[in-house]
């Protein structure tokens, strides 16, 4: 059951405790844009993915204690920008057309198409251990997976990234 007032949108699930989803979004929504954002091309679309992140929040039966509500909020961003970056891949059948000549990029735009490049479970797994700081039992938990494949995705992930940025030095697409 929800309840929504001017200033609080609150959310009873199985514990009957109200959150306060201003103040949620407002402590959270700036690192969770910042962390979509490595995903994506454009601000707008991180923006997007930000708010179909918090609307799955909302729409949550169950919502975790405050303790454990950050990992949760990036547990479904993840699976947000999973889908998207699934949806976004190019066809790999349409690589026989002639791509126009690539112009310099900056070192940022450089990681996030590296990023973009190489499976999105090890992008993210990436970015949530080496820039997020999360330790690989915290990723584990938001991802859904064992420490194990954690890991795993990391060392692929740390291979696949790197060839796809010399890739692009070299001034090569995927």
């Amino acid at each position: 059951m929800r309840r929504r007032g001017p200033e609080i949108i609150t959310n009873v699930g199985a514990r009957d405790a109200a959150v306060d989803w201003r103040s949620l979004y407002e402590a959270n929504a700036p690192d969770l844009l910042r962390f979509l954002r490595r995903f994506t091309r454009e601000l707008h679309t991180a923006e997007d993915l930000l708010h179909d992140a918090f609307a799955r929040a909302m729409g949550a039966r169950h919502v975790p204690p405050s303790d454990e509500m950050r990992p949760w909020l990036y547990r479904i961003a993840t699976n947000v920008a999973i889908s998207q970056l699934r949806r976004s891949r190019p066809l790999p059948l349409l690589g026989f057309l002639t791509e126009p000549p690539v112009a310099p990029i900056g070192e940022a735009e450089q990681v996030r198409q590296a990023l973009h490049s190489i499976p999105p479970e090890q992008a993210l797994t990436l970015t949530l251990v080496l820039h997020e700081g999360f330790s690989r039992s915290e990723a584990a938990r938001i991802l859904g997976v064992s420490e194990e494949a954690v890991k795993s995705r990391m060392a692929r992930g740390r291979i696949n990234f790197i060839a796809a940025y010399q890739r692009l030095e070299r001034g090569l697409s995927r």
